[in-house]
């Protein structure tokens, strides 16, 4: 009987482990972005096991680059999906190592990036992308509503 109550539980389970990346949630202005562009990240949760991420870059009025992305499991692992304008598949990225406050994800086959990091550090949000390539710095400051 035990068993069929376990088997149950984990037939009803969602997949995955819930993380905890709410750290991220919010609207975000990139801090050290190049002379005439302005970039931008907005994260929302959309439930226990989806956060959805969205990110573009204006030069003037005009939108020169996006991206969206989602946090979510892929068969029970962990996973940051990213899809660039214009393409209609994501490249998917493994999370290797998270906490309440960061998070690592891999893809070794990528060309470039293979690895992304996020952390929260106080108030701001700085990511990092290397692996292929030199790497790149994003520091964002949250958006003043």
């Amino acid at each position: 009987m035990k068993l069929l109550v376990l088997l149950s539980f984990a037939v009803l389970a969602p997949c995955g482990q819930a993380e905890n990346f709410d750290f991220m949630i919010g609207e975000w202005e990139r801090t050290n972005e190049g002379a005439g562009k302005r970039t931008f990240e907005t994260w929302v949760k959309q439930n226990d096991f989806t956060y959805l991420g969205h990110s573009y870059t204006l030069q003037g009025a005009d939108t020169v680059w996006q991206e969206h992305t989602m946090l979510s499991p892929i068969a029970g692992v962990w996973h940051l999906q990213v899809r660039l304008m214009g393409e209609t598949q994501s490249t998917d990225f493994k999370i290797t190592q998270s906490d309440d406050g960061s998070f690592t994800c891999e893809n070794p086959q990528n060309e470039f990036p293979k690895t992304i990091r996020y952390q929260r550090a106080g108030a701001e949000l700085h990511a990092e992308i290397s692996g292929g390539g030199d790497p790149v710095a994003f520091l964002f400051a949250p958006v003043d509503k």
